[in-house]
Parts: C-alpha cells; sequence; structure tokens
C-alpha cells in the first residue's frame, strides 16, 4: 500500500481535477440530479504507480480508470473501494445539487441586485437560504406556477432580458398559487427594471456565456481550502469549457502569496490561493491523477443520486465512510432546517420576505432603516417564545 503523504508542506503540491455530472447551464436536467467536482492531492508519479496497480490487481479491461466503467462490475467496484481507502484523505469534493443550486441562482439575480448595498444583514440570518430552500421546496412538491417560475428563470438567464417570460414577470393574481410564490412574483414585478439592469452588465462576458454552470465556483473554492494545506499549488484538469473560456481569475492567483478570508455569520472562508503556473488542461490517459480524480467525482454523484432515489444497496456501505471525509464543506445542496417555522430564525426570514414584498408593492425605500427592523422583529419573535413558555 502506497504510504499517505506528509503533512509537511511541499514546495508545490499537484492538484487533480475532474468531474461528473455537468450539464453546463442546464441545471433542469432530468436525468442527473447532481453535479460533482473533485481534486486530489498526489504527485504525477505516485498517481502513475497506483493507477498501474490497480489496473492489474483488479484486472481492469482498460489501460486508464473511469468510474462509469468500474461501477458495472464486482471487481470494479471493489478497485473504488481500494482507491477511496488510499486517497480519501487527499481527496476535497464539492457537491451541488442542479435545481437547488438554480433556486440560489434565483437568489442570486432576483434578491441580490435589490439589498447588494446591505446584503450582509440578510446573509448573517440566512435568508438566502430560507429563499432558496423553500423555492426549492415548491418546486419538488410541484406547487402551482413552482415549475413556470423555474423554467422561466433559466430561460431569463440564457437570454439576459425579460422578454417573453410567462410567470416570473405576469400579474401577481394567478390562481391557487401559494403564497410564497404569488410574494415571489410580486417581488419579481417590482423589481424587474433591478434584474435587468444586473443581467446586462454581464452581456458579451465569459461570465454570462456560463452564467448559469457550476464549474469555476466549484474549482475555486476547492482550491482556496487546498490552499490553507499546501503553499503552491500546481493544477492539472481534464478539458473543460467553462474553466478554458474564463481564465482571468485563476490567473490572477498565479504567484498570489496574500491570503484573503471572507468572513460570513462569524465564520472566515478563503477566497484566494497561490497557483504556481497557469492551470493546465492534460489528456487523462497521460495524467493518472485525473484519472483518481474521475473515480471520487463519479462516486460521489452516484453515491448521492442512488440516495435521493433510495437506493442505498447499490454500493458498498463503507464508501459512505470515505465520502462524509472528503466531502467539501462549499457542498450546495437542500437543508430543510433553514425553512423550519419552527424555528424563530425562519419565522423572522418569513417576516422579512412579507415587509420587502410590502415595501416594493408601496415603493417604499427597501432597505430604509432594515437592520432596525429586523433587530425588533428579533425581539418580539423571542419575547413571544418566552412568555409561551
Amino acid at each position: 500500500m502506497l504510504g499517505k503523504m506528509s503533512e509537511t508542506q511541499r514546495t508545490i503540491q499537484e492538484i487533480y481535477c475532474d468531474e461528473s455530472g455537468f450539464t453546463g447551464n442546464n441545471l433542469l436536467d432530468s436525468q442527473t440530479f447532481y453535479y460533482t467536482y473533485a481534486t486530489v492531492a498526489v504527485s504525477h508519479e505516485e498517481a502513475k504507480e497506483f493507477v498501474e496497480q490497480v489496473i492489474k490487481d483488479y484486472k481492469v479491461q482498460a489501460n486508464e480508470l473511469k468510474f462509469q466503467k468500474l461501477i458495472k462490475y464486482s471487481r470494479g467496484k471493489k478497485a473504488i473501494t481500494h482507491i477511496l481507502k488510499n486517497f480519501h484523505e487527499r481527496m476535497k469534493v464539492v457537491v451541488h445539487h442542479k435545481k437547488y443550486n438554480l433556486a440560489c441562482k434565483f437568489f442570486e439575480y432576483v434578491f441580490e441586485p435589490t439589498i447588494s448595498p446591505k446584503n450582509s444583514l440578510f446573509y448573517n440570518i440566512d435568508f438566502h437560504r430560507f429563499i432558496s430552500n423553500i423555492l426549492y421546496l415548491e418546486f419538488q412538491q410541484q406547487s402551482k406556477y413552482a415549475e413556470e417560475i423555474f423554467t422561466d428563470f433559466y430561460k431569463l438567464m440564457k437570454a439576459k432580458n425579460s422578454e417573453g417570460l410567462d410567470y416570473m414577470f405576469s400579474s401577481p393574481s394567478l390562481t391557487e398559487t401559494s403564497l410564497f410564490i404569488e410574494m415571489i412574483i410580486t417581488f419579481c414585478i417590482s423589481h424587474r427594471d433591478a434584474i435587468n439592469k444586473e443581467l446586462e452588465s454581464l452581456q458579451g462576458s465569459g461570465v454570462g456565456k456560463w452564467i448559469l454552470d457550476l464549474t469555476l465556483t466549484s474549482l475555486g473554492s476547492l482550491l482556496a481550502e487546498w490552499g490553507l494545506k499546501f503553499k503552491n499549488l500546481k493544477v492539472f484538469c481534464d478539458t473543460s469549457k467553462p474553466l478554458q473560456e474564463q481564465p482571468d481569475f485563476f490567473n490572477r492567483m498565479i504567484n498570489y502569496e496574500d491570503k484573503l478570508f471572507m468572513e460570513l455569520n462569524g465564520k472566515k472562508h478563503p477566497i484566494s490561493f497561490n497557483l504556481a503556473t497557469p492551470i493546465e488542461f492534460v489528456d487523462s490517459k497521460k495524467y493518472p491523477g485525473i484519472q483518481i480524480a474521475d473515480v471520487a467525482s463519479g462516486t460521489f454523484a452516484f453515491v448521492f443520486q442512488e440516495n435521493e432515489k433510495g437506493s442505498y444497496c447499490q454500493y458498498p456501505e463503507e464508501w459512505r465512510e470515505y465520502l462524509i471525509k472528503s466531502v467539501s464543506d462549499y457542498s450546495v445542496i437542500p437543508d430543510f432546517e433553514y425553512i423550519d417555522v419552527n424555528q424563530i430564525s425562519v419565522q423572522r426570514n418569513f417576516i422579512l420576505l412579507k415587509e420587502l414584498v410590502y415595501r416594493s408593492v408601496n415603493k417604499i425605500p427597501l432597505l430604509e432603516e432594515i437592520a432596525e427592523f429586523i433587530q425588533l422583529v428579533t425581539y418580539q419573535l423571542y419575547l413571544n417564545h418566552i412568555s409561551s413558555l
């Protein structure tokens, strides 16, 4: 068995990357629910030796490792287990639920432009998670017009203008719709100009072309995590149009030694890392580290997909233990704790949403004394809770 990596930082640490479930901007894909991006810290020499040994020991009928082939037969699953056992402590994998991510993007492009001057107030009370989770739940429960709003938003992001949309900017007096969906539509109508302005700013940019794609944010967050452990990173990726067409962000990180953090909910999150060279896009056959990343990303996507279908017997139990140790904190998946009406924080966010809609309809400045409003609502809710005990 190959030895584990020393905790001592190397001068330059190689990171190999690959993805699974890629559908570009299409987050409404009905076949694959999850997008996963895997990174593995391993040298080229070790990866080559390891992959050659796996192919030999498990009689893999190919000259490279591919998850989609290994998962189809018993020896292949054993090979996957062996790979996870050896590399789970050197893997970082981000998992995105696609439809939930679309709900998150909805908040980013519909609400964020209207609250940006004081957005930290909203993020610190998880208002973004409240909106995203409840919108996703409405979609999953097939609430009246929820699917239509998702589809309209997808069209909006692709066309980058609101012409020809049937629901997002239609009359809020739609019949049989939920209160939440009605408030969302009302908010969209009230701030149509601000939403359009935000989208117009993306016209002609690489970001605009890949506006819903999850590749860049996935790799960026994972490299920021690796940057806390290793001083210099040399990154190798399989071919990726989103990354190759948006090189500016990663190129800015070449020889970037400063450690930058963003504070959210009282916790600091890394947002920078130091690249020794530009990202290299390579052939997986020649770079076995990519093959290990392929198995990692494929395993995560498969396990999460099977769990959603309730098919827990389709993979060995020990896979879960390995995945738990490798999953990134920057994964974006639904969490209905943020819409549990028994929580005071959720009650406050619902009241805040109603207030924002009320101000929008009545042309009242959206952020005027909003901090004081949030503080007052929080105080009253806690007071009512204490008095009911």
